[in-house]
């Protein structure tokens, strides 16, 4: 005999599993796709790929989703390229400023001869000789010394100056000039050498005994005029 069910229980537990049971596979197709759609996008959320974050540094304009660039400054202009060097030919060496050109000189001539450096104007060496010089003044150096008389003779119609006639002694293998001495009997030259007539003047210097074999004695008569020069062996 068969037992009559209020609720229907039996009829209806077979309905509800087979609703859970549709339920179970579209749950498990959304998970699949879900999956598939993140491995797809690299594991990146689809949230973060939706969203579409500007990179740093770019301005997205409104109602557009591709950003803007920045705007550059039309101040800002390329360099100009350098230009290519000149060459440029370098002066040849010349003499240091301040330094004086070394001045010209007439050629030797012994001890005992004449020169006129300009026509009129004669000038000899007299009465070489060796004596024993006297430090008196600033510079000066006492010992063995040469002396001798320097003769201007003006053959001219015309009074001569000679406020820039200037006498040196140079001595030793260098030729290196030599000190000049007041004494013993040192007399200077007089400015002026009237017309038809000659001076003289007397000059010592300091000439060690070893270096007298080859003396040599320069006359700069004036400015502008090549330099008188006497050569020769001195008495010892």
């Amino acid at each position: 005999m068969a037992t009559h069910d209020p609720d229907n229980t039996a009829a209806t537990v077979p309905r509800r599993w087979r609703w859970v049971g549709v339920s179970g596979v579209v749950g498990v197709a959304v998970l699949l796709l879900v999956a598939t759609v993140w491995l797809s996008q690299g594991g990146a959320s689809p949230l973060a790929g939706a969203t579409g974050a500007a990179s740093p540094g770019a301005t997205t304009a409104p109602g557009s989703s591709a950003p803007s660039a920045t705007p550059t400054d039309p101040s800002a202009a390329p360099a100009p390229e350098a230009s290519p060097p000149v060459a440029t030919e370098t002066p040849a060496p010349g003499p240091t400023e301040g330094s004086a050109a070394p001045l010209a000189e007439l050629p030797a001539v012994p001890l005992t001869e004449q020169v006129a450096p300009v026509p009129g104007v004669v000038f000899g060496i007299d009465g070489l000789e060796s004596v024993e010089g006297v430090a008196q003044g600033p510079g000066e150096v006492g010992g063995p010394a040469l002396r001798f008389t320097l003769t201007v003779r003006n053959d001219t119609d015309a009074t001569v100056s000679l406020m820039s006639t200037v006498v040196n002694l140079y001595a030793g293998s260098e030729q290196l000039p030599m000190i000049d001495l007041q004494q013993p009997g040192a007399v200077p030259l007089p400015d002026e050498v009237a017309a038809g007539g000659s001076v003289t003047g007397v000059f010592v210097f300091a000439v060690p005994v070893d270096e007298r074999g080859q003396v040599k004695v320069g006359v700069d008569y004036t400015v502008g005029v090549p330099i008188v020069v006497f050569e020769g062996a001195a008495p010892e």
